[in-house]
């Protein structure tokens, strides 16, 4: 040990040197001949040699060792596998055994209780189903009314726009008539009023006046007609309009009427969607609490499968289905024995 230490130190040395500008080949020509000494020293020591050989050896073992015990649990797993398929296997076509009975009572249970609880899960997903069906249903019958009603408040809203056109309309020749009737009105007054002067003087009046009340009169007359035309018209024009007004009153409390109904539809509507999805969302729990109890069930019976199954493995009944099982599970047993003697001889 000694000499291996001089020569770690001497190693030491050189890499100093080299870091100091030693020539390249001369470091690696160091290198090479430590590395002689060390094997020259490896080959001279025989303890050294021995150590290392157990080290590797122990080392090897455990390897090995490990590999065994992890080919045997898994052959064991796939015998507990095949052993809980024969169980319920056996189960399954009814083949009762005469250490088994208690768990075969057990299994019988579980399963009452599983078709009961499948057949629950049935009858929800059944419900689930009519009322997700109920609810698009009730929506498009919604949809059906709804457009249904829409349509008959269309020609009332049409027709309502025309009416409020046309009272727009007479109420702008109502408004021009009267701006017309006001002009003749200015008119006749003024003429009027001209007609009171000529009076006033009617006591030296001669031909020439006479004839000027004569034509005023007769200009009198000719613009009394007019105005009672326009008068007349404006009249007509104020019936028509009571008579738009009143029909457009009635279109406006038809379409009120409709909205209201649309209005209560939509609502009833709503209504109805609470209440389907508050009823489906409620179904949905009580099958999510189904579903966790059948897997409650499945995961109790596999360990009865797996006790059934050793009963079964035991007593070895004779059935065509099971001697499958019994020559596989015998295959593993024998694997699983040599993988055991094979970890034995390693100690």
């Amino acid at each position: 040990m000694k000499d291996f230490f001089s020569v770690m130190f001497s190693l030491q040395a050189s890499t100093a040197i080299a870091k100091e500008g030693l020539p390249y080949w001369t470091f690696w020509l160091l290198i090479s001949f430590i590395l002689l000494l060390l094997a020259f020293i490896f080959l001279r020591d025989k303890e050294l040699r021995r150590k290392m050989d157990e080290f590797f050896f122990r080392t090897r073992k455990r390897l090995i060792r490990l590999r065994h015990q992890k080919r045997m649990a898994r052959e064991k797993k796939r015998k507990d596998r095949l052993i809980k398929e024969l169980g319920q296997t056996a189960w399954e076509r009814k083949i009762e055994i005469k250490n088994g009975k208690k768990v075969f009572r057990e299994l019988q249970y579980l399963d009452e209780k599983n078709l009961n609880l499948v057949k629950e899960l049935e009858e929800i997903n059944t419900k689930i189903s009519f009322l997700k069906t109920s609810l698009d249903e009730n929506t498009k019958k919604f949809n059906l009314r709804l457009s249904e009603i829409e349509e008959e408040k269309f020609p009332h809203a049409e027709k309502l726009l025309n009416v409020k056109i046309k009272e727009k309309e007479i109420e702008t020749e109502i408004i021009k008539k009267q701006q017309e009737l006001i002009l003749a009105t200015k008119t006749v007054d003024s003429i009027k009023k001209e007609l009171r002067e000529l009076e006033e003087n009617g006591m030296e009046w001669d031909d020439e006046k006479k004839a000027d009340v004569q034509g005023i009169e007769e200009k009198l007359d000719k613009m009394s007609a007019p105005r009672e035309s326009i008068d007349n018209e404006i009249k007509a024009m104020v019936r028509d309009k009571g008579e738009l007004e009143q029909q457009r009153k009635e279109h406006e409390k038809a379409i009120e009427r409709i909205e209201k109904e649309i209005k209560k539809i939509e609502q009833d509507n709503r209504h109805q969607i609470k209440e389907y999805e508050k009823e489906i969302k409620e179904c949905e729990k009580n099958k999510s609490r189904v579903s966790e109890r059948v897997q409650k069930v499945a995961r109790e019976r596999e360990p009865l499968f797996e006790n059934y199954g050793a009963f079964v493995e035991m007593e070895r009944v004779n059935h065509g289905e099971l001697d499958v099982f019994y020559s596989q599970i015998d295959r593993l047993t024998l694997r699983i024995s040599e993988i055991e003697k094979q970890i034995q001889a390693l100690d």
